[in-house]
């Protein structure tokens, strides 16, 4: 259940309490008439005839203000009887003598009835104002909430508050159907004052899904029946035609609303049906998005075997071929070892390729959690140095520092990166240039750089590269192979591990590649959060 403030709120028509309604409002009056008879005869007040009236007139505007006009004109009436019974002789009968007096009588009566008037218009005028100015408040926060909270449970929360405000209810709450049909409270509110359990009807609600029609809502004014019990409504949360949701309102005993009241409610019912509509567009757009960025994934995916999986084919079925061949002149056999090197050099480029598909999917897929251990860095870097020919590793420089010896990372992961880094680094660069490898310790976490002295990257394109099936441009058409997956599978092994990678252009021409692993007791307690 949503948490709301507790705010208190003129603008419903509340229930009266007990002592504002009838009976007990006019004997209230009938007491305070009382009251002021039995200070004026005590103090000796009735001296000065002038002050009577005035002193009745206090009491008749407290009643007005207090208990409403008809208690005020039961105060009036009241306080002109007392008068003339204990004030005007002869005393303690209503006979008066002098015609004056009656006219006095007559005029004070008048007053007083006026005055009490006058005092409850004066009152209701102000909350009338109050509750416009509250309302035109409610109707520009709901705005604000659907232009400024995106989540959909949180927005409607702030309209139920709202609500909550506006109409001083004992319960509200917002139920909308699911995938299952059943009907999900989104969000309540309860007054804190309200002790029983709502109990809400389905057969009301699902009435409302269906009929878009409402339960209870015309009744609810304040020329409607006065009962004393809870008033109940159902209200169908709708954009045109469709309905979205039902609103369940429970109003205090006896309480009822205003026309203008009715008017907000169905205002911020309305944001409500926005904001509900917004999220089911949302999620719709998301989903779009991500069936587009699949069916992307898919050509790709089907480009990519078609063309960078049918070059190494073709050159498999080529050299095979020029085996196959039955000629009059033997093939030497260093021929042979040549072309059974360029098959086992292509079937390498193919099952490279699988690979990293496979592990990118194994990884997103989070079938290939790491196993963190301590490890070796200078074994590490062995491993994945292990997997270039001897031409390859003389072009590598690599430069570890001494006061970097172990990290705890998933060493198979670790070698799968700085082999992908190398292997990289090594297609996009020169033969006779030479690719460094260097391992330092900074304050932020262990550091591996491979940098390079090739063509550099595109500038813009610096995190773009670490897309699956991404390349350059100028590389998509070009002969150097590739399908853009290793730089993906990379940016996915060293996420996993708690580090990030990036690259970035070098001085002088070329990239540098940078993987930042935290340390070793922050990479152990981020695994054992």
């Amino acid at each position: 259940m949503a948490e709301f403030p507790v705010i208190p709120s003129p603008n419903s028509v509340p229930a009266k309490n007990l002592w504002q309604r009838p009976p007990w409002s006019y004997l209230i009056a009938l007491a305070l008439v009382g009251m002021m008879t039995g200070i004026i005869s005590l103090t000796h007040a009735d001296r000065a005839m002038i002050m009577i009236p005035m002193l009745y007139l206090i009491v008749v505007t407290a009643a007005a203000f207090l208990l409403g006009s008809l208690p005020a004109v039961v105060a009036s009436m009241v306080a002109f009887l007392a008068f003339d019974w204990f004030f005007v002789e002869p005393r303690y009968q209503f006979t008066v003598q002098d015609p004056a007096e009656w006219l006095a009588l007559c005029m004070f009566l008048l007053t007083a009835i006026l005055t009490g008037q006058l005092t409850a218009l004066l009152r209701a005028r102000a909350e009338e104002a109050q509750r416009g100015k509250q309302e035109t408040s409610a109707l520009a926060d709901a705005s604000w909430a659907i232009a400024s909270q995106l989540d959909r449970d949180h927005a409607i929360n702030k309209v139920v508050s709202l609500l909550a405000q506006v109409v001083n209810p004992d319960y509200v709450s917002v139920l909308l159907p699911d995938d299952e049909n059943t009907n999900r409270t989104v969000t309540e509110y309860v007054d804190p004052s309200h002790k029983e359990q709502v109990a809400l009807s389905s057969e009301s609600v699902n009435f409302v899904l269906t009929k878009a029609a409402s339960i209870g809502w015309d009744e609810i004014t304040t020329r409607g029946p006065q009962n004393h019990g809870p008033r109940i409504i159902f209200l169908p949360i709708r954009l045109e035609t469709l309905v979205l949701g039902v609103l369940y309102i429970q109003l205090k005993p006896g309480a009822t609303m205003s026309e203008s009241q009715k008017q907000v409610v169905m205002s911020i019912v309305n944001h409500a049906a926005v904001i509900i509509q917004r999220d089911k567009l949302m999620k719709a757009e998301a989903m779009a998005h991500a069936l587009a960025e699949a069916d992307k994934l898919k050509t790709a995916l089907l480009s990519m075997v078609s063309h960078d999986f049918r070059s190494p084919l073709t050159s498999i079925k080529a050299s095979v071929s020029s085996l196959l061949e039955e000629d009059e002149t033997p093939m030497d056999q260093h021929t042979q070892h040549a072309l059974l090197e360029a098959v086992m050099e292509e079937t390498d480029r193919l099952n490279k390729m699988v690979g990293n598909i496979l592990a990118l999917s194994r990884l997103e897929a989070g079938a290939w959690s790491p196993r963190k251990e301590t490890v070796e860095v200078a074994e590490l870097i062995g491993s994945a140095l292990d997997s270039f020919d001897e031409a390859e590793n003389k072009r590598i420089e690599v430069d570890i520092s001494p006061n970097v010896h172990e990290m705890i990372v998933d060493s198979v992961q670790m070698v799968q990166v700085v082999r992908n880094l190398l292997e990289n680094a090594l297609k996009y660069s020169p033969p006779e240039t030479t690719i460094e490898l260097k391992v330092s310790d900074k304050n932020d976490g262990v550091v591996i750089e491979v940098m390079d002295r090739g063509r550099g990257l595109p500038k813009g394109y610096e995190q773009q590269i670490f897309k699956p099936f991404y390349r350059a441009p100028g590389l998509v058409e070009s002969s150097t192979p590739g399908v853009g997956m290793g730089l993906a599978l990379c940016r996915g092994l060293v996420d996993v591990n708690g580090g990030r990678i990036t690259a970035d252009n070098r001085d002088g021409g070329g990239a540098v590649f940078r993987v930042t692993l935290p340390h070793g007791n922050e990479v152990t307690r981020k695994t054992e959060a």
